[in-house]
């Protein structure tokens, strides 16, 4: 049944023109974003979180961080991004819906594009993370490196062409990832930010 169910969306014109231009924060925007994080007494917010209380695609927010927070990049290297989250010790992957925050602790699986549909299949060997994905249906990467006093916020968002996370891959919180883990991040970093960049600066 629920291959069935796959194969049917997978064929369903559900997607977004995937050669719409990225959803970029205006210089209006942009100062919205900046001023939801001056605030240095907690630790810094999920791109997501932010993107819902100024009622904008998190798109917005993402854009608004570059280059100092955050730097982004076509979806067409999703392949090479994907290949790399394999590489990292320790990973959350976190997918907010209808209010609700999920969060899946574990490394990141390999995964194979299908033969038969858009499907990009994991291949979990355990409990964690599984599933079907659509990079077809993402229109921009973005690595996240938000850090104060108060903590540090490190991570990936993939995201649709019409601006909206679809699903995020961060390092775990509240401990201090070990150097290992830094340098896995950094090599992730420095991929994305070494494809052709999304948005310039909004002022």
């Amino acid at each position: 049944m629920w291959r069935l169910i796959l194969l049917i969306l997978a064929f369903a014109d559900v997607a977004v023109a995937a050669d719409a231009p990225p959803v970029c924060a205006t210089v209006a925007q942009a100062a919205q974003v900046a001023a939801a994080y001056v605030d240095a007494s907690r630790p810094p917010t999920l791109p997501a979180l932010a993107a819902t209380r100024l009622a904008v695609p998190e798109a917005v927010v993402l854009s608004a961080l570059q280059p100092a927070g955050a730097a982004g990049a076509s979806a067409a290297g999703f392949q090479q991004v994907w290949k790399s989250l394999q590489a990292w010790d320790e990973a959350v992957t976190l997918v907010l819906k209808g209010g609700s925050v999920f969060e899946i602790n574990g490394r990141i699986p390999a995964g194979i594009p299908s033969e038969k549909s858009q499907y990009f299949n994991l291949q979990s060997e355990s409990a964690g993370l599984g599933g079907h994905l659509r990079p077809d249906l993402l229109g921009s990467i973005y690595v996240v490196n938000l850090a104060n006093a108060k903590g540090a916020l490190r991570g990936l968002t993939f995201v649709d062409p019409g601006g909206e996370g679809v699903f995020g891959v961060y390092l775990p919180e509240g401990v201090q990832p070990s150097a290992a883990l830094l340098a896995q991040f950094e090599a992730t970093r420095a991929l994305i930010t070494s494809l052709p960049r999304i948005c310039g600066p909004a002022g």
